[in-house]
Order: C-alpha cells, then sequence, then structure tokens
C-alpha cells in the first residue's frame, strides 16, 4: 500500500469514526431515556447504563450504511475542500488510481463488519441480555457467568446456550461431595423438556468417581432434574436481534427441519450477510459525490454534506419499505435483502460511469 492509499484510507477511517460516534452517542442517549423506564429496585441506572453500552455496537451495525456514507462524504468533500483531490490529479494519478485507493479500505470495512457482526456486537447483545434478565429478576439460584447457572446444596447447574423454541443446549452438571471433591461431571448436547422441572438430557457423556476409580460412559439419554420448568424458560432466551450470522443460519435450518415458519428468520439472516457489503457499496457511491470528480466546479462542502445526509435517509426509508414489501409480497428473503444493495452498486456504477 502507497503513501496515497494510507492516505486515504486513514481519512476514510477518520471519517467513520467521527460520524460514528456522533451517532451513536444520539442513539446511545435515546436508548438509554427509554431504558429508564425499565429501572426497578433491582435494575437501576448504571444496569441500565450499562444495558445501552453493550448493545450499542448492535444498533450501530444496523445503522452501519448510513454511517459509512456520511463519513465516506465528510471525509472525501474535506479532501475536496482543501483541494487535496486536485494535487492528487495534478500529480498524475488516474480516476482508477484513485479509486482503487477507495476501494481497499471499502474492502477492508466489509471483512471488518462481517467480523465485528459474528464476535463482537452480537456477543455483546446476548451479554447485555442475559445481564438484564438475571438482575431484574434477581433470582437467587440464577448467577452471573458463562450461560445461565443453578446451583442447589453441592451440585452446579450450567445451560450455556438456549436455542431453538427455548431448546437447551450445552448443558454442564457438576456434583461435588461434603469435601469438595468431583464426584460426578455430566455434559449432554442438547435437552428435551419434560412437563416436570426433570429434563431429559441428550447425546449424553458422563463422568463419575466410584471407589476412587474414574468412570466413563456414553449414553443416548439420561433424565434428570429438578432443573428449571418449561414455565421459568420464556424469560431466559435471547432475543433474535442479540443472534450471531451463524447462528440465524443454525436457527434457520432447525425451523425448517421441523416443519415451523422460518421466512422471518432467514429474512433477518441475509439482512445480517448483505449488509457489511450495502456498506462497501456506500463508500464507493460517496466517491463521486463527495470528492466531486469529473465536475469543473465542485459543490459547496456544507451541500455535499446535506446531500449525504439526504442519500442516507432515503436509503433506510427504501430499506425498510422493500423489506416489508418484499415480505408481503412472499418474495425470497434472499432477493429481498440483497436489492438494496444492487440499487446502490447500480448508482454508484452510473455515477462513475459519468466521470469518464
Amino acid at each position: 500500500m502507497g503513501c496515497l492509499d494510507r492516505y486515504i484510507a486513514w481519512k476514510l477511517l477518520q471519517g467513520w469514526i467521527l460520524v460514528w460516534l456522533v451517532m451513536s452517542a444520539i442513539f446511545g442517549l435515546l436508548a438509554f431515556i427509554e431504558e429508564l423506564d425499565r429501572v426497578t429496585e433491582h435494575y437501576q441506572t448504571l444496569d441500565a447504563l450499562q444495558f445501552v453500552l453493550y448493545t450499542l455496537p448492535q444498533r450501530s451495525l444496523e445503522l452501519a450504511p448510513v454511517i459509512i456514507l456520511l463519513g465516506s462524504m465528510l471525509a472525501l468533500a474535506g479532501l475536496n475542500k482543501n483541494s487535496e483531490i486536485i494535487a492528487i490529479r495534478a500529480a498524475g494519478v488516474s480516476l482508477l488510481r484513485f479509486f482503487r485507493s477507495v476501494a481497499v479500505p471499502a474492502i477492508a470495512l466489509v471483512i471488518t463488519l462481517y467480523a465485528a457482526s459474528e464476535f463482537v456486537a452480537a456477543p455483546l447483545y446476548q451479554e447485555a441480555e442475559i445481564r438484564k434478565i438475571l438482575t431484574r429478576s434477581n433470582k437467587a439460584n440464577l448467577l452471573k457467568g458463562k450461560g445461565l447457572w443453578s446451583n442447589n446444596g453441592y451440585s452446579f447447574f450450567n445451560v450455556r446456550t438456549l436455542k431453538h423454541s427455548n431448546a437447551p443446549r450445552s448443558i454442564y452438571l457438576y456434583e461435588f461431595d461434603t469435601t469438595g471433591r468431583l464426584v460426578n461431571f455430566v455434559y449432554a448436547n442438547r435437552a428435551r423438556l419434560n412437563e416436570s422441572r426433570r429434563w431429559d438430557l441428550l447425546d449424553v457423556g458422563q463422568k463419575s468417581l466410584v471407589d476412587n476409580r474414574l468412570k466413563s460412559q456414553r449414553l443416548e439419554h439420561l433424565e434428570m432434574g429438578p432443573f428449571w420448568s418449561r414455565d421459568e424458560l420464556p424469560a431466559l432466551p435471547l432475543s433474535t436481534s442479540g443472534m450471531t450470522p451463524s447462528g440465524l443460519y443454525e436457527y434457520s435450518g432447525y425451523l425448517k427441519s421441523t416443519q415451523q415458519v422460518s421466512e422471518r428468520i432467514e429474512q433477518l439472516f441475509w439482512q445480517r450477510v448483505s449488509l457489511p457489503l450495502t456498506a462497501g457499496a456506500m463508500v464507493l457511491l460517496a466517491t463521486p459525490i463527495g470528492a466531486g470528480l469529473g465536475t469543473t466546479r465542485s459543490s459547496t462542502f456544507g451541500k455535499k454534506i446535506a446531500v449525504g445526509a439526504g442519500v442516507g435517509i432515503l436509503f433506510y426509508l427504501l430499506s425498510q419499505l422493500i423489506q416489508t414489501g418484499g415480505s408481503i409480497a412472499g418474495l425470497t428473503p434472499s432477493l429481498v435483502a440483497f436489492l438494496p444493495v444492487t440499487l446502490v452498486f447500480g448508482a454508484a456504477g452510473i455515477l462513475i460511469y459519468r466521470m469518464r
């Protein structure tokens, strides 16, 4: 990467971060004010603030195309305002070379957004929901940690995840004797809830200490309990807003395999897949507008930012209209999700073609 590539990438990054900070502050404040209505004796103001901070990355990702568009417009319009783009062109840099310098950080941005969606935003959102549920419920037998915990005497029960209509997955049971020695360990891949508080653990691995000898066995199923009843679980599952793209894909497959309605989950999955691509396309769309390439007389800095804001608002409204209309019309979820990004790429292509 040459000096020009690094300089343009740095300017774009500055624009993205600045707009992200401003929009995060605005929407974070609105979310915090809304969350204050849910404050109780157990769920206090600091808990509400922590919930908003943990969910802020996911909220930002949902607005990523608009944030990236405005940030790119801000950065490129700033270069144009300071006549830096004129200097770059005067140095013999072609339009193709300039667009390559813009495309490199755009590709890196797409990859970063995919990684953030899978490994940062969604896990933090899940952690926020779990903390909120446990704090508001104030249940003494639920402990904050990895997943959901319950203790009964010398037994500790851990459910790592709740998937597929409250089906517990990755279940661990630890039983100790009075001296603190582990005498029984059970792991189950999943569980089937009975009418009582007893669970039918499936795909079980068990290790027990019998006469000071470790005994291991694999079982297809093992009924144990009492644990949480079915009536207690509805307060515990995580919303689809906090599910990772891979989790949404898995959940959609489960719904299909059990002949349940899966269109909404499929649509949400494809939206998560198309969103980083849309953000990358916004960088290309912002380039001919913000940089004023191919024009002999560019618009003012403020006018370009206003145009960027207008385009961002229009895109957001149009994408919401397409999603709603596509669902009503029964269109394929992947087609509905990728239609907005196709329109953005098309608009960017037309503007770039006109600069030739």
